[in-house]
């Protein structure tokens, strides 16, 4: 199950593409710090994946519906 904040993170990466956490939390208007908690829960749970440029994008190969029906 998401929290509100990873839903709108997941929300914005699937429009945004690849954005730095940074770029996320000024589009949401939050802190950036929730954003990076949001971002490595997403990570844990195989939803996104980093970069080496430290841009966040969604797994490739499941839309944001697929997985939350997979949960």
């Amino acid at each position: 199950m998401t929290s509100t904040i990873e839903a709108d993170v997941l929300a914005i990466l699937a429009v945004g593409g690849q954005l730095t956490a940074d770029t996320i939390a000024r589009n949401l208007n939050v802190p950036p710090w929730r954003v990076v908690r949001a971002l490595n829960s997403l990570r844990r749970n195989g939803d996104t994946f980093r970069n080496r440029r430290a841009e966040w994008q969604i797994t490739a190969g499941q839309s944001h519906t697929e997985r939350q029906a997979a949960r």
